[in-house]
């Protein structure tokens, strides 16, 4: 009797010692939170607070631009500095806005991320919500959490680059347009 017990204690130790449901996912979730860490430094050691006041000084410019060329019409080459400053205005008009959500985002997406990870190396039966956690559930898990974080990144990198962008050279790209409305503006009327 002993002999045909024993094969079947050995199988429900090793089912009770083999790899966890959702391990398989534990690297990238991990890499993912590092990812977002790494991120999350550069975005803040970023000037966050130049964009809005960069904004200001670029709207304003561009008002004043426009206010000036009343009723002129210019060529595609003549029009390159207004375009350049309005491009400017629109990289650095929801700055604010998008670094709030960032923040926010990132604490999220942590949190998340870092709970999943918890439910997996503690082999969580049900989540917060009484659903039962199982293979399926970890993966639909994962692959959203992944996906998720993966447009985070993304979005601080398109944020880090419109502020830079938007920014750099601003007072430059400011009197380019200036100088190039008061040029437009007192060229005499053709005859």
């Amino acid at each position: 009797m002993i002999p045909r017990i024993l094969p079947f204690i050995i199988a429900l130790l090793a089912a009770g010692c083999g790899p966890k449901p959702g391990a398989e996912h534990l690297p990238e979730l991990q890499a993912t939170l590092t990812a977002i860490d790494s991120a999350e430094a550069v975005f803040l050691a970023a000037p966050l607070d130049a964009a809005e006041p960069a904004f200001a000084k670029a709207d304003s410019a561009l008002r004043a631009v426009e206010t000036m060329m009343v009723g002129l019409v210019v060529n595609p080459q003549q029009g390159a500095p207004f375009s350049r400053l309005d491009e400017r205005c629109r990289m650095l008009r929801r700055q604010p806005g998008r670094h709030r959500r960032i923040e926010q985002e990132i604490d999220r997406t942590r949190r998340q991320v870092g709970h999943l990870i918890e439910a997996i190396v503690d082999g969580a039966k049900v989540d917060a919500e009484g659903t039962i956690i199982d293979t399926a559930y970890l993966n639909k898990a994962a692959e959203d959490e992944l996906r998720i974080a993966g447009h985070l990144l993304e979005e601080i990198d398109i944020a880090l680059d419109f502020l830079q962008r938007g920014t750099t050279g601003l007072d430059a790209v400011i009197a380019r347009a200036d100088s190039t409305a008061r040029a437009l503006t007192t060229i005499p009327a053709q005859l």
